[in-house]
């Protein structure tokens, strides 16, 4: 083995350490209540407990293996997507790439407007995939807008419509985590009202023909994002 192969072995080894570790990490933490715990009534309660917490171990503790296996697809490190039958979904980050991505002494303003930015950043990277042909210009594209108001959701070019039962179900189901993320950003306990939260659409040829709306919207966030750190400099 010639030098070169052996970086590329050692990195892609390190490359898949960590992942591994978080993965051994979550298995441990589920079952360590019933390696603890008599059977029976106790194993129940066990169960019941973890239920909800699942969703945030998994946020947290997976999302650097299903990143390295493909079932993330990250377009930055706050915009992921994964596959659907009509296209793709898009997700705005797992709850360890919040704790990674956005320092918590930033938290609130700043931290939205990098959410934001990094965001961007991924729909301008979606755009160079269908410009590219790396992504098909029918694809749809669907998301929740939890992250984003109406009147963002608009100058994207996406639509809304009310989400489905699935959509809603799925949000339920792992609404702790929505909790923690949201909370992260906006630096303050925030309680998201599922029945606000709608599904919003468009396709991916139709998101590429506001890439240069996005790019004048990355440029603007990113000279409040200067001017904003001047000022903090000077004080």
């Amino acid at each position: 083995m010639n030098e070169h192969s052996y970086i590329i072995s050692k990195t892609l080894l390190l490359q898949w350490c960590f992942p591994i570790l978080l993965v051994g990490v979550f298995l441990l933490l589920l079952g360590l209540p019933f390696l603890c715990l008599p059977k029976g009534v106790y194993w129940l309660i066990a169960a019941i407990l973890l239920l909800p917490l699942i969703p945030i171990l998994e946020s947290f503790l997976l999302a650097p293996a299903y990143a390295l296996a493909g079932r993330f697809t990250y377009y930055s490190p706050l915009l992921f997507a994964t596959k659907s039958p009509q296209g793709i979904d898009l997700h705005v980050g797992t709850l360890y790439d919040y704790i990674t991505q956005l320092r918590w002494i930033e938290r609130g303003i700043q931290s939205q407007r990098h959410a934001m930015l990094l965001v961007l950043q991924g729909l301008l990277s979606i755009c160079d995939a269908v410009a590219e042909g790396r992504l098909s210009a029918q694809n749809e594209i669907t998301a929740s807008s939890y992250f984003f108001s109406n009147r963002s959701v608009e100058k994207l070019g996406f639509t809304l419509n009310s989400g489905s039962f699935e959509v809603k179900l799925n949000l339920a189901l792992v609404y702790l985590s929505l909790v923690l993320r949201l909370s992260i950003i906006r630096g303050r306990w925030c309680l998201p009202d599922l029945k606000r939260i709608r599904c919003i659409h468009t396709t991916a040829g139709e998101l590429l023909q506001q890439r240069s709306r996005i790019a004048k919207m990355l440029a603007h966030l990113q000279s409040k994002n200067r001017v904003a750190s001047n000022e903090q400099s000077n004080e």
